[in-house]
């Protein structure tokens, strides 16, 4: 969705979420919504392993002193969540690219074109054969202003409304309270990191040789101009009903390894 219509004026026909997952089950199959699983596992465990077990560190470093875990500040929260996710991202942008080049050939598929890669390893190859060591960096630009966004906002959204709902039901760290946080830190999540993985997405699926955009601000641009503003926004509704379940799942785990594994106090 995120790709649909670029650079096309609005108003031109474009599909809605329903139309969109019926014309790939219609077009590809089932098995297309799984299209780039081995990278995107590859790309999860490298920046939100990174990322998300960092976090609870510099949070506690840069918090004043005796504010750590639950007392710590909110600012320090953002910052914490925002270093981390950046940091992340620069040294996991290789797995982002080729994921998105994966999923981009569904749209060429669709509009009678040939896939340009057969899977994960073909992609890695014909993406270093073609375009060098430094395409694996396309949009890394981007792609640490969203982690820098999603994590400073989506972290600090989830460990405060975790620690805000567990004052307001009294039942300590529950199930309920992070059920809780999990929704409210995919609002924050999703609203804030929309645009940028929008960007991220067009730069990093961007052909060799013949570059749309020369950089993430004319991308920017170019989108607003023809698309308009909420182009930005595209695809945000199936953004957050993966972000929701996502967080809720994810911070389940990583609160559990947090505590056994590192041990400390975790979100």
């Amino acid at each position: 969705m995120q790709l649909q219509n670029e650079l096309v004026a609005t108003g031109a026909p474009k599909l809605s979420v329903v139309e969109m997952t019926t014309t790939i089950v219609r077009n590809e199959g089932v098995a297309a919504f799984y299209t780039g699983l081995p990278v995107a596992v590859m790309r999860q465990a490298s920046y939100g392993g990174l990322s998300f077990a960092s976090y609870p560190h510099i949070r506690d470093a840069v918090s004043p002193a005796g504010k750590t875990g639950a007392d710590a500040p909110l600012w320090a929260r953002i910052v914490a969540g925002g270093t981390a996710g950046a940091c992340a991202s620069v040294l996991a942008n290789p797995t982002d690219v080729v994921k998105v080049r994966l999923q981009a050939d569904g749209r060429l598929a669709m509009s009678g074109g040939t896939p340009r890669y057969t899977g994960t390893i073909d992609a890695f190859a014909k993406v270093l054969r073609a375009e060098g060591l430094k395409a694996f960096w396309k949009g890394t630009l981007p792609n640490v202003q969203r982690a820098t966004a999603v994590n400073g906002c989506g972290i600090a959204a989830y460990d405060h409304s975790k620690h805000v709902a567990v004052k307001l039901l009294g039942e300590g760290d529950s199930l309920a309270a992070r059920f809780i946080a999990a929704l409210a830190g995919g609002v924050v999540t999703s609203l804030a990191g929309t645009p940028f993985d929008v960007l991220k997405t067009r730069m990093m699926n961007q052909p060799a040789g013949k570059p749309l955009y020369a950089s993430t601000w004319e991308c920017a641009a170019a989108t607003v101009r023809v698309e308009g503003f909420f182009a930005l926004w595209k695809g945000l509704l199936p953004v957050y009903c993966r972000q929701a379940p996502f967080n809720l799942l994810n911070y389940l785990i990583m609160e559990s390894l947090t505590k056994r594994v590192l041990g400390k106090s975790g979100y």
